[in-house]
């Protein structure tokens, strides 16, 4: 493989693992409800984060050798 080819596989690994980093990081702001429709709420919120973690994660292996 040729230096051009490892420095954007680098860069790419650093940019997803950025991305995954400050899903996490919205994730642990989400406070959970007392009320239900709070608890609605931050039920959509955790299915949201969810869904975006998990394309992030396919595009990552899809992307990435």
């Amino acid at each position: 493989m040729s230096k051009e080819y490892n420095q954007f596989n680098n860069g790419a690994k650093h940019g997803f693992s950025l991305a995954l980093l400050a899903v996490r990081n919205v994730d642990r702001t989400i406070a959970e409800g007392i009320d239900l429709d709070s608890q609605i709420k931050y039920n959509t919120q955790k299915d949201m984060i969810y869904k975006i973690y998990t394309a992030i994660k396919k595009e990552r292996e899809a992307n990435i050798n």
